[in-house]
């Protein structure tokens, strides 16, 4: 096709815009420019990943996600020097279902009520329901997506709001 264009026209910048030739060497040239512009499936996954991660998600979810194995997003992790974000087993919601706190251990939901008697988990989850609380668990773990903005969170010994 370029032999056919250059034979015609000289070269191909004196090839006037409607020659067949020149539209197809046109859509080639477009072809070839898309091949070198496109990203690599694999960088296109880490990206994928990185932003899972950022919303939030555990290595197990990003995983099951995007269908690699935990391994793999770990070393991801490992090579942008990242962690993930912490995931929590009980979370404390109003009578309207409202999360409120999160936390790993009952001794912190307690505390923070100023529940620590002798008293028995039970009694303390009791008193927590009198009060219109109720702690839930997760089947897996509560991860920080499942965070609404201005939920408590615990974490090294410390609670924290969600912004």
């Amino acid at each position: 096709m370029l032999g056919e264009v250059e034979r015609r026209y000289r070269t191909v910048l004196d090839a006037p815009d409607n020659d067949d030739n020149l539209k197809e060497l046109q859509k080639i040239g477009e072809k070839i420019i898309d091949l070198q512009t496109s990203e690599p499936a694999a960088v296109i996954r880490q990206k994928k990943i990185l932003m899972l991660l950022e919303k939030g998600y555990d290595v197990s979810q990003i995983s099951q996600r995007i269908g690699i194995t935990k391994r793999h997003v770990q070393r991801i992790l490992k090579e942008n020097n990242l962690t993930p974000k912490p995931n929590f087993v009980y979370k404390i919601t109003n009578k309207n279902g409202t999360a409120l706190m999160f936390s790993n251990t009952l001794r912190s939901i307690f505390n923070y009520f100023g529940l620590n008697s002798h008293s028995s988990n039970k009694q303390k989850i009791n008193e927590l329901r009198k009060n219109g609380l109720y702690i839930k668990t997760a089947k897996d773990k509560y991860c920080w997506h499942d965070i609404p903005n201005a939920a408590l969170y615990y974490l090294d010994s410390k609670w924290y709001m969600k912004f």
